[in-house]
């Protein structure tokens, strides 16, 4: 069953959205990593590594927060902001972390993918493809991989980079990110494939049938 003119519109849409999203981080990746590998060689450097840590600092800062008509007093108990490693070039540890860093982009260009993929699917009145199931169950592996890859990169980086890090007043943070959320959403996604493989199996029994 095709879906009908709007759906066909709204189809098309997210189809070039989709496609706009991945050749535009397909090219950002693209610019990076050839920056990265021939930018010291042609004497382009990038002025950062985009290593961003979470800092703490403590101020005596005083003022005040005007409420329903009151002029209430504030204090500054503690403040937070990110550090920016900067580099000329990156070297060392820098190079396996951005490394690190482009295989998650990577991952991200692919889930895109596999989603335009099934938009098309539908587009054409075939939600039902065996695909889309194995399509759904890559993208929920997709999702629990990136999440893994934060965890274990916080742990890479509070365990090598971090006690490197040295200031007069500010504590640098360790925090290590690991999203429930998004291992459920995954997990959810990986069923929902099942389901539409299941489906599409009965479907295609059915049609034998008759």
């Amino acid at each position: 069953l095709m879906p009908g003119k709007s759906q066909q519109t709204f189809i098309k849409i997210t189809d070039w959205v989709l496609t706009g999203f991945t050749l535009l981080l397909a090219g950002y990746i693209s610019y990076r990593f050839i920056m990265l590998l021939a930018g010291p060689i042609f004497g382009i450097t990038d002025s950062t590594t985009k290593l961003f840590y979470p800092v703490q600092f403590q101020v005596e800062e005083e003022g005040i927060a005007a409420i329903s008509g009151q002029d209430l007093p504030v204090e500054l108990k503690r403040a937070k902001a990110f550090a920016l490693i900067e580099a000329p070039t990156p070297t060392g540890l820098l190079i396996p972390v951005k490394l690190m860093r482009f295989g998650m982009f990577g991952v991200m260009i692919w889930v895109l993918f596999l989603l335009r993929q099934i938009v098309r699917s539908v587009g054409k009145g075939h939600p039902f493809d065996p695909e889309n199931g194995k399509r759904l169950r890559w993208i929920g592996v997709s999702i629990l991989a990136v999440t893994l890859f934060d965890f274990f990169h916080d742990i890479l980086l509070n365990l090598f980079i971090t006690p490197r890090l040295t200031f007069d007043s500010i504590i640098p943070e360790s925090s290590i990110s690991f999203n429930v959320d998004d291992i459920l959403s995954a997990m959810v996604i990986i069923v929902i494939g099942e389901a539409f493989r299941i489906g599409a199996e009965m479907k295609k029994e059915q049609d034998l049938m008759i």
